[in-house]
């Protein structure tokens, strides 16, 4: 018996990508990057600053204030990514800000548990 083939459904077209949607992924994408780079500033600043006369206040008060930042950054990086694969759009710029800042986050928790440990 030979029966036919069932024909495969046409999948449905995608709906085409509003300009609103475009322009604010291009703008989250430019601020996330900004982030990344505040993040890359603050971290060199915090790095090369010296324990004074107030003990070490400002390098952990510098220190919680990029890890907020970095957390922060993070997970709206995550969710504009999500955000971007569901709508269609690109993912390079959101996707290289949350690799940057994941890698920024090892780096700094390593440096932190090495100066630590070496005390």
């Amino acid at each position: 018996m030979d029966t036919p083939l069932p024909s495969s459904p046409l999948s449905p077209s995608p709906a085409p990508i509003s300009r609103a949607a475009v322009w604010a992924s291009r703008l989250l994408n430019v601020l996330l990057l900004s982030l990344c780079v505040a993040l890359v500033a603050l971290s060199h600043y915090s790095f090369t600053l010296y324990c004074e006369n107030f003990g070490c206040l400002g390098k952990g008060l510098l220190w919680m204030l990029w890890a907020v930042l970095a957390t922060v950054g993070w997970l709206v990086a995550l969710v504009v990514r999500a955000w971007q694969r569901r709508r269609g759009l690109g993912t390079r710029a959101s996707g290289l800000a949350f690799a940057l800042v994941s890698v920024m986050g090892v780096g700094h928790l390593l440096f932190w548990l090495v100066t630590t440990v070496l005390r």
